[in-house]
């Protein structure tokens, strides 16, 4: 398929956000919440162990988090504990908060919570700077579907392994432990060359083509949220053809054409920059 003329031309950092401005603003400050406490949390241990002697409590394997007393724990984790060790009744009763929102809410952790993405916008941002000093990067399309390839050999690998391999290439845990590692050593590990990896695809290969095509999590969350009823709505009667909501999607939608499929991390971001207000969140019919 040829690319649309203006779609071809546009880059994200050429898209102003105008509309959905709280949303947009709430959004962001999760995302800076959840970076930040990335670092503060093994921070906070470490102070805790030079004052007192002692930790005020456990880390918690990657993936999990304690919320106001609430466990919520990755579904990827999670699914891969169970296929390695053996299903149990307790790995279902921690699965079932993150599982119920990911079911009524999609792709949404991918979004708002992923400590990933202030390094993915960073991406966007050198992309840009790139096109704009006339040396355009590379924007490879993989098959949406190779994010699936990547899930059952994780899984298939842990089930076969008896060992949990997802935290070796999911970036929320290996940021995590890079950070704990910063923190208390100074210094970074091997999981710090798989971000690299990442970045640098994103940056030079293909837009976002580690969330969309490569992340086993962003695969795992497609899967259980592919039948959210929270969606992105489009009135075709106010839409112009700008392409501005497509562009700014880095997880391959078209919002211009109602093309919404599981893919999608309800950012926002395309309602955002819609300039005749034709997108909105809601509702499946």
């Amino acid at each position: 398929m040829t690319p649309h003329p203006a779609r071809s031309r546009l880059q994200p950092g050429d898209i102003v956000l105008r509309h959905a401005r709280s949303y947009t603003w709430v959004r962001r400050a999760c995302l800076a919440a959840s970076f930040a406490l990335t670092f503060a949390i093994p921070a906070w241990h470490l102070h805790a162990l030079s004052q007192w002697g002692r930790a005020p409590g456990a880390i918690g394997p990657p993936g999990a988090l304690s919320l106001f007393g609430l466990e919520l724990i990755d579904p990827l984790a999670v699914t891969s504990v169970a296929l390695a060790r053996g299903p149990s009744l307790s790995l279902v009763l921690l699965a079932l908060p993150a599982l119920a929102l990911v079911l009524v809410l999609g792709r949404f952790f991918c979004g708002w919570v992923c400590p990933y993405v202030p390094l993915l916008a960073a991406s966007n941002s050198l992309r840009w700077l790139l096109h704009r000093v006339g040396l355009a990067p590379l924007d490879l399309k993989l098959p949406r579907r190779t994010s699936w390839a990547v899930l059952v050999a994780v899984l298939g690998a842990s089930a076969l392994s008896g060992a949990q391999l997802w935290p070796l290439v999911y970036p929320p845990s290996v940021i995590g432990r890079e950070a704990f590692r910063a923190v208390f050593f100074g210094g970074l590990g091997a999981g710090a060359l798989l971000i690299a990896f990442a970045f640098a695809f994103d940056s030079l290969v293909s837009r976002a083509g580690f969330c969309r095509s490569l992340c086993p999590g962003g695969a795992m969350f497609s899967l259980l949220g592919a039948a959210s009823p929270i969606t992105v709505k489009l009135e075709r009667e106010k839409c112009t053809g700008c392409t501005a909501c497509d562009v700014v999607c880095n997880l391959g939608q078209s919002p211009m054409t109602g093309r919404i499929d599981e893919g999608c991390e309800r950012c926002g971001k395309c309602v955002a920059s819609c300039p005749t207000s034709a997108l909105r969140l809601g509702r499946r019919p």
